[in-house]
């Protein structure tokens, strides 16, 4: 019988997503610009409704952003203002 050894040079490991603060839905009212700085977690936007503006990059209903911890950001609502749902994240390596 034929058993696996394992590799020493391999090691394993588990990345835990951790969600630190509870996720919102956030509104922007038209033209209204919503400001992130020193941000120690990554950052998932997803739009519901309406349009926004970040990283320079324009957004629809749908559209989503992912940005790394550490990067400054914006939110600008569109002219009809924008509906988001916001979700910080943070990683450990165990």
């Amino acid at each position: 019988m034929r058993t696996l050894v394992p590799d020493p040079v391999v090691t394993d490991t588990i990345t835990i997503t951790r969600v630190p603060a509870a996720p919102e839905i956030m509104r922007a009212e038209a033209g209204a610009e919503l400001r992130w700085e020193q941000h120690d977690a990554d950052h998932h936007i997803v739009v519901l409704d309406g349009t926004c503006r970040i990283l320079d990059r324009q957004l629809h209903a749908g559209g989503s952003a992912y940005i790394p911890a550490g990067t400054d950001h914006t939110v600008k609502a569109g002219v009809w203002g924008c509906t988001f749902f916001s979700v910080d994240s943070t990683h450990e390596v165990l």
